[in-house]
């Protein structure tokens, strides 16, 4: 392994990481004297390289979700968000899943890795995910919420808590 020697080396780079981000966080914190706690997600988001950006059509979509009575998990509209969310950038399945079960608890819970592995009795890696698993282990949390009479939005956070509880570490 290569360590930096004062004496014998340059530092010369041209750093480029989350470009877009690092030069408005540039901008918008340094010397802020009003540092919220947005602020501080931000820069986590940031150094996470977790920037998310979504088109006008996905966040258009997301509205209708919200206010559709009659919405169902294989509908167009549904399937249709979940590909442009898990297209955006910096989202996947679990981020898609947590903010559609924020925008819609009665419908969609939050797909990760310990509720999946409590249903599944494995673990899922990101490059596993699809949406047709996804629909499956929704349909997997309706049935144990209506098997045992538990609230779908709870289900997902019961079966994370169990998971903790029995199985440890990821």
């Amino acid at each position: 392994m290569k360590t930096f020697d004062i004496h014998s080396d340059s530092l010369n780079y041209d750093f480029s990481y989350n470009p877009d981000e690092t030069k408005f966080l540039q901008k918008n914190i340094k010397n802020k004297k009003n540092i919220t706690v947005d602020d501080i997600r931000r820069i986590a988001l940031w150094k996470l390289d977790r920037v998310l950006d979504v088109s006008e059509e996905t966040i258009s979509n997301l509205q209708k979700i919200a206010v559709q009575k009659d919405i169902i998990l294989k509908s167009d509209l549904v399937l249709s968000t979940l590909n442009m969310l898990t297209s955006s950038n910096g989202i996947g399945f679990p981020m898609a899943s947590a903010i559609l079960k924020f925008i819609r608890p009665d419908i969609f819970p939050i797909i990760d890795v310990r509720a999946y592995r409590t249903i599944y009795g494995k673990k899922i890696y990101s490059s596993q995910y699809t949406i047709e698993k996804y629909i499956a282990y929704v349909e997997k949390i309706y049935e144990i919420s209506k098997s045992l009479n538990i609230e779908l939005s709870q289900v997902d956070e019961q079966l994370y808590c169990f998971d903790k509880e029995h199985n440890g570490k990821i």
